[in-house]
């Protein structure tokens, strides 16, 4: 039953602790960028139309950036989250992304640490 359970989650992508998710997506999507003002989003072209979602937890924002330009795959996820300027309000998390099958975090734990750190400092560059 937990392999079930772990795998459900998995499956819809589970989100932020307290979120309520209404629906999850899986779709190809180019990062063209980020977006900055009371949180980080990123920028995703989706079918020829720009989207943008809150970067979930983890490595998704490096991966995003290392892979600016590319084509990846992402689980985005329709949420009713509190947020603390908003409220209760709907957002868009991004709670899962991959490439090439390779998922961000299975691509993070291949990096040595020296180049953790340098896509780390990348990462915050480009979210400035």
């Amino acid at each position: 039953m937990r392999v079930f359970a772990l795998f459900f989650l998995l499956l819809i992508g589970a989100a932020e602790p307290g979120d309520q998710v209404l629906r999850n997506r899986v779709v190809e999507a180019r990062m063209i960028g980020w977006e900055r003002g009371d949180h980080v989003r990123a920028r995703l072209e989706i079918g020829g139309r720009p989207v943008t979602a809150l970067p979930g937890d983890g490595p998704i924002g490096p991966f995003l950036e290392v892979n600016r330009t590319r084509r990846v795959t992402v689980r985005i996820a329709t949420v009713r989250a509190t947020l603390p300027e908003a409220g209760r309000t709907e957002i868009r998390r991004i709670t899962g992304a991959w490439r090439d099958g390779v998922t961000a975090e299975r691509w993070w734990n291949r990096l040595s640490p020296a180049y953790q750190r340098a896509v780390m400092r990348r990462y915050h560059e480009a979210i400035g």
